[in-house]
């Protein structure tokens, strides 16, 4: 199990006594929900208290890790201390995963804010299941993490309790006392579970005293959570009979209302991508020809007309010409709308330097140095990244500071995913305005300030999204700004 912490601070933050002030979240869950590394609904239970207490069911190592590492990421970087409990992976191996999902484990552990245990430092340290010696052990780790942590949070591996000599009555009983023990308290747990060794009859007990699993990379609302007082009281089945067709009226009354809304929101997208794309492209003409009879009035006039004359021509022109990018700039937003995208192996790095190339007379004119690092091969639309990485890196360029800009490009591998990072030491964004910058039309600046129309990085969202990954932005003012998206790995690497 783990824990989550309700402050959001670093490590370092909080050793040094400097507060980041409260997350702002009611539970650790809605912290889950905010985190790029899940995904799937996080919602309270109805009549009952949401809870920090997770269970992870997993069929193989690689869907153990996709849910365990980004959880212990999560907490490191977000000051809390990670306790983690190997039993079926040995510790080495559990570091190996670690370090390939982005977390600096050495550093973690010599500072204390990841520490490794054993099933017999845990649960079995008498030598047998003890409830209440492991709820005591849990009191004093939540104790020791309060003055110098955010919260604590502990994953462990249980394979054990299928163990000879281990009461599985028993253990379904602590879980419920658990709950207990972290109300109130700055705590989340994850529960590990390998389906391919716990018996079915024991999941399924699993399952019902959890209120929230991690399944296949989603974090799920339990319809058959029971609460503990429930649980184990005398009259479970019949409790539990009410549930079940309780259950079943309302996941069917919810499938037809979210069949129907479905149905009018792909009528209503798809009556609205025609009109954007038949409006655009019907006024290109128009605009064009504003253009060129404003530009005739000038050359044939020029010797008639006085000096505001001409500055007036001058801005209906510009006006025109940037009525025109907009055109073109929705254009491309619809196509990208409305186009398929055709998933491949596409070798980024080449991508990269396609785009580089391309930008080879704006990178001369400003200075700039590009570092592409070591990129992946992800499952890819290779025009759709090309105009993606185009677009990261023209604004990179764009939003320069007084001098030449750099920019680094570089990939981390989470999971079954690439997380690619476009960085630069330009001017930076406001936090405040961090997820304004993604909206259509959308611009920071006044017009003659920076060139543009405001739909690149909306664009840049639609190209992520059509591959199943999520975009972010990490800036301040004056600080630079990086760009990180998440794709798909290519299959033979995933």
């Amino acid at each position: 199990m783990c824990s989550f912490g309700h402050d959001e601070q670093t490590a370092g933050d909080v050793r040094s006594g400097e507060s980041s002030g409260p997350l702002g979240l009611e539970s650790g869950l809605d912290a889950l929900r905010s985190s790029p590394e899940f995904r799937g609904p996080v919602e309270s239970l109805g009549e009952h208290e949401p809870n920090e207490h997770l269970a992870v069911i997993y069929e193989d190592r690689d869907e153990q890790l996709a849910a365990v590492v980004p959880f212990v990421r999560q907490g490191l970087e977000r000051g809390e201390r990670c306790m983690y409990v190997v039993n079926e992976n040995t510790r080495a191996e559990m570091t190996a995963a670690m370090k390939d999902g982005g977390i600096d484990v050495d550093a973690a552990t010599e500072s204390g804010a990841l520490t490794f245990h054993t099933i017999g430092d845990t649960y079995l340290r008498t030598g047998r299941f003890d409830p209440d010696d492991m709820l005591e052990c849990y009191r004093d780790a939540i104790e020791a993490a309060r003055d110098d942590y955010a919260g604590l949070r502990i994953s462990a591996e249980t394979t054990w309790i299928v163990d000879e000599g281990t009461s599985l009555e028993q253990f379904m009983e602590y879980e419920s006392r658990v709950n207990d023990l972290f109300d109130g308290e700055d705590c989340i747990a994850l529960c590990q579970y390998d389906r391919n060794v716990i018996p079915a009859e024991v999941l399924c007990d699993i399952v019902r005293t959890h209120p929230h699993l991690v399944y296949d990379g989603a974090v799920c609302h339990n319809f058959y959570y029971i609460p503990p007082a429930e649980f184990f009281g005398p009259d479970r089945p019949d409790r539990e009979v009410d549930r079940m067709l309780g259950t079943l009226y309302e996941r069917t009354t919810a499938k037809v209302e979210r069949d129907e809304t479905i149905e009018a929101l792909e009528e209503s997208n798809e009556q609205l991508q025609r009109f954007a794309y038949i409006a655009s492209h019907d006024l290109q003409e128009p605009l064009r020809m504003v253009s060129s009879y404003l530009q005739l009035l000038e050359r044939t006039y020029r010797d008639d007309l006085d000096a505001d004359a001409c500055e007036y021509i001058d801005f209906a022109v510009g006006g025109a010409d940037r009525m025109r990018e907009m055109i073109d700039g929705l254009l491309e937003f619809s196509r990208i709308e409305t186009g398929e995208t055709t998933l491949e192996p596409v070798d980024c790095e080449a991508v990269v330097e396609t785009v580089v190339t391309d930008h080879q007379v704006q990178i001369e004119e400003s200075g700039a140095t590009v570092e592409i690092g070591a990129l992946p091969t992800v499952r890819g639309d290779r025009t759709q990244l090309e105009q993606l990485f185009s677009n990261l890196i023209g604004n990179a360029i764009k939003y320069r500071g007084d001098e030449s800009p750099r920019i680094e490009v570089d990939a981390t591998k989470c999971g079954p995913k690439w997380r690619l990072a476009v960085a630069d030491d330009g001017i930076g964004i406001d936090p405040d305005y961090h997820d304004q910058i993604f909206d259509v039309f959308n611009r920071l600046h006044a017009i003659g300030e920076f060139p543009g129309t405001g739909i690149g990085l909306a664009l840049c969202r639609r190209i992520v999204t059509n591959h199943g990954g999520e975009i972010g932005v990490d800036s301040e003012p004056g600080k630079g700004t990086t760009f990180t998206v998440t794709l798909p790995a290519a299959a033979s690497d995933a």
